[in-house]
C-alpha cells in the first residue's frame, strides 16, 4: 500500500444553503496537518469553482451539500488546496473569481505542478499573476 497525503474538505452553509466557509485539511506523509479556510463573501465567490473541482474529482452533488467533511483523493485535494491558497489573500471580487475559476479549469497535471510550486517562495504570486493577467 502506498502512502499518500490525505485531504478532507468541509463546506459550511447557512440555513438558506449559502456557503459561509470552505476549508481543506491536509495530512502529509508524516501525519502533520495543515489547513486553509476561506470565509464570508470570498467563500461564496469561490463556491462555484470549488464545486467544479469536486465534481471533476467524482464527488456527487449530495455529498457536496452535506455539512460532513468530504474525503478527497490526492489530486482533487491538492487542486482544491491550491484554489483556496491562491484565492484567500485576494480582496477584489473580480480577482477572486478569476483565480478560483482559473485553478478549477486547470488539468489535473497543471494543478499538480502549481500545487508543488505553491510550497516555494514566489509560487502562489506567480500563479495569481498568470491567472489575473498582470492587471492591477
Amino acid at each position: 500500500m502506498s502512502r499518500r497525503e490525505q485531504y478532507a474538505c468541509t463546506v459550511a452553509r447557512d440555513d438558506d444553503g449559502r456557503v459561509l466557509s470552505v476549508e481543506i485539511v491536509a495530512a502529509d506523509l508524516e501525519g502533520n496537518e495543515r489547513s486553509v479556510q476561506i470565509r464570508g463573501l470570498a467563500a461564496s465567490r469561490v463556491a462555484g469553482a470549488v464545486h467544479d473541482v469536486l465534481r471533476a474529482g467524482g464527488v456527487r452533488g449530495r455529498t457536496w451539500t452535506s455539512s460532513k467533511p468530504i474525503d478527497l483523493d490526492q489530486v482533487t485535494g491538492a487542486q482544491l488546496e491550491l484554489l483556496l491558497q491562491a484565492a484567500k489573500p485576494l480582496r477584489r471580487g473580480d480577482r477572486i473569481d478569476r483565480v478560483s475559476e482559473g485553478v478549477a479549469q486547470m488539468s489535473r497535471e497543471e494543478a499538480a505542478y502549481w500545487h508543488a510550486k505553491s510550497g516555494h517562495s514566489g509560487g502562489l504570486p506567480a500563479l495569481r499573476m498568470l491567472l489575473i493577467g498582470g492587471h492591477r
